[in-house]
């Protein structure tokens, strides 16, 4: 920038001192003239007369060639110089031409007119300028018309006249020469200093601007940039929390938790220093969050977190890796007895009432143990074991713990493979239908009968019940094996009803996954559809927990069931809940006494007095009563006196398969009457 201005003024600076030289010149040609006016010298007049008609045709020229370069029509030097000679030369040559053409009587008059006009015209093309070439070619026009003057007067070339001549013209255009070099050389430095310290001056105040300016950048890019690394440590952290803390209960999550173990086990896989793993579950927690509302199971969940911080070390590590699930890790050198202590101060304080803003509600949890390095060195191998003594406390009484053994992992396999094999034992018609005569207490008659389900697998022989029933319900398997028992079941008393023109009634047993399902009531109705299967030969056994939960909806199903016809019965009446308001609200036929209760009667006062009390309520509330396990006549005589409406056990009949009962109650009319 600064180059390029120093450049323009050169050019500036060069049209100035050559316009001035110019004036030099003409001051010169002006001298001149005076003595020309003063002496009337003949050969000066003329030869005055010669120059300014020469310059006023080089100067014509000059405009010209200017603005042919100021329209680009010229853009070399070489054509300027070029053109510029060649147009000196005709200058020259078109000078000669005039001084021959006026007539001598004119030149005195014409050479004033001339002399006016090349003044004005000198002065007014002045800051047009001209180059040295330029200049060198008006010297070369003039000599042409020096030696074409005096070739007209016929001045000697030898003579002293025509030498003062040539010294005199050639010391006026080395005088103006100099003159013009000296003034183009001081006045050039002299503005280009000026030039060079306005513009040092302007970039210098530029520059503290532009430094001011990049300062005031770089202070918002400094504060911007602070700003911005806030954040992204603000979105970090949060980012952090969101992947490795639970945002609930603010402890580590799953992720966190994983990540954690491995880091200790590759920390003590050189050391072995040992470390116990707690798995623990909350006990019934989807039933709190059923009735209570998920929102209030959110809080319960973080007063929870915060009940295991205060049971726990500051070193020792908790994370919450699932809906009611947590961990926690205890460190150090502890000995079983000590590890037992701490997992029996959490189920305690775990059990502890937790008070809300209007209410109060308990929990419990189960707990299983893995210890390190004695029961595995890898994660999964921990997790695996501490969460099967988990389930070992929980299908235990629940509100334990339990430490893993090999035991238990031998149990469990045992239990996945009988799961496995369970899940093809109605492909392999493996399972099978027993029937259980229901007789009437005072007249001794079978009038309905339970259908119960066996499994005799080819792996495992004849399974107990109570195993494979509990393994079908952990699975849900127990929906297919429901539907299978209660197809079979209809469709072959159906057979035996019409076969023998009786009305047989037939209970089957309801698990409380089954009749918790949405559409457990059209499914029945659309069976007994399907099977033609009179409603009111069909007894539904539901369990007291069964009925528990969600009351509202049970109510709402059975009187459903109801008002087709079916009749309602209470499983294992006395073992549950055996609240008195339920019996009042819920639409029920018959309430089936436990065993537990029968086995001790008549001998134990306690039994005796539970089993009198419960068909003494059952009739307040018109309802009938069934005793299971009865097996001894002194029980049966016992039941007589107290008013039992219905026996079942093995004193009359065990359960039978389907052609046993066919030949006892079908054909043999003599050991059944009508229900």
């Amino acid at each position: 920038m600064a180059k390029t201005s120093v450049l323009l003024a050169q050019k500036q600076v060069t049209y100035l001192y050559q316009s001035m030289t110019l004036s030099v010149t003409n001051i010169f040609l002006a001298i001149s003239l005076v003595l020309y006016l003063l002496w009337d010298l003949q050969s000066i007049r003329e030869l005055l007369i010669y120059w300014y008609v020469a310059g006023l045709f080089i100067l014509s020229l000059r405009v010209i060639l200017y603005v042919l370069y100021k329209h680009s029509l010229i853009t070399q030097p070489g054509q300027w110089i070029s053109l510029f000679i060649t147009g000196s030369c005709l200058s020259g040559a078109a000078s000669a031409l005039i001084i021959f053409i006026i007539p001598e009587h004119l030149e005195y008059y014409y050479s004033y007119v001339l002399l006016f006009l090349g003044t004005m015209l000198i002065a007014s093309v002045a800051s047009l300028g001209v180059s040295k070439q330029a200049f060198l070619a008006y010297l070369l026009t003039l000599s042409t018309i020096l030696g074409i003057f005096f070739l007209r007067h016929n001045y000697d070339f030898l003579s002293f006249h025509f030498y003062a001549y040539v010294i005199i013209f050639l010391f006026a255009a080395s005088a103006a020469l100099h003159i013009n070099k000296s003034l183009l050389s001081a006045f050039t430095r002299e503005i280009e200093n000026s030039l060079l310290r306005k513009n040092l001056t302007k970039e210098t105040s530029e520059r503290i601007h532009a430094e001011n300016e990049l300062r005031e950048k770089a202070q918002e890019l400094q504060t911007l940039n602070e700003s911005l690394e806030y954040k992204v440590r603000e979105k970090t952290t949060e980012l952090k929390n969101l992947a490795f803390y639970d945002t609930l209960t603010q402890l580590p999550n799953r992720h966190y938790f994983y990540d954690y173990l491995k880091r200790t086990l590759a920390r003590n896989k050189s050391t072995k220093e040992p470390f116990a793993l707690f798995f623990i579950d909350l006990d019934e927690f989807k039933t709190i969050n059923d009735t209570l509302g998920h929102d209030f199971g959110d809080e319960l969940l973080v007063k929870v977190g915060s009940r295991l911080r205060s049971c726990t070390r500051v070193d020792d590590f908790i994370a919450r890796i699932s809906g009611d699930e947590f961990v926690v890790i205890l460190k150090g050198e502890l000995d079983e007895h000590k590890i037992a202590e701490i997992a029996n101060n959490i189920i305690h304080s775990v059990s502890l009432p937790y008070t809300f803003s209007d209410s109060q509600t308990f929990i419990s949890c189960s707990l299983g143990i893995a210890l390190y390095p004695q029961d595995g060195e890898t994660a999964n191998t921990l997790i695996k074991y501490s969460d099967l003594a988990m389930y070992y406390a929980k299908e235990h009484g629940k509100n334990s713990f339990y430490f893993y053994n090999n035991e238990l992992y031998k149990e469990k396999a045992k239990k996945f493979i009988l799961a496995t094999a369970l899940k093809m034992a109605v492909k392999k018609h493996e399972l099978y239908l027993v029937y259980q005569p229901q007789v009437v207490c005072h007249n001794e008659q079978v009038s309905s009968m339970e259908v119960l389900l066996r499994w005799h697998s080819a792996q495992f022989g004849l399974v107990p019940v109570n195993k494979f029933i509990s393994l079908a319900e952990e699975s849900r398997q127990i929906l297919e094996l429901e539907d299978f028992v209660l197809h079979s079941a209809l469709q072959q008393v159906q057979i035996w009803n019409n076969q023998s023109q009786k009305n047989f009634r037939v209970a089957v047993n309801i698990s409380a996954v089954h009749f918790q399902q949405k559409s457990f009531v059209q499914e029945i109705e659309g069976l007994l559809a399907q099977l033609n299967y009179q409603p009111q030969l069909l007894e539904l056994e539901l369990t007291e927990s069964a009925l528990m939960n969600n009351t509202q909806e049970a109510i709402d199903k059975l009187v459903h069931l109801k008002s087709l016809g079916i009749r309602i019965s209470i499983d294992d009446f006395g073992t549950g809940y055996s609240s008195l308001s339920y019996l009042k609200q819920l639409p029920i036929d018959v309430l089936k006494i436990d065993k537990s209760f029968i086995d001790g009667i008549p001998v134990d006062q306690d039994n005796n007095a539970i089993t009198k009390a419960i068909i003494e309520l059952a009739h307040q509330f018109n309802l009938e009563t069934i005793a299971e396990g009865v097996e001894y006549r002194h029980q049966l005589d016992f039941l007589k006196t107290i008013g039992c409406h219905l026996i079942q056990g093995y004193y009359f009949y065990k359960p039978m398969k389907a052609d046993e009962f066919e030949r006892k109650f079908i054909f043999d009319r003599s050991d059944s009457t009508n229900a």
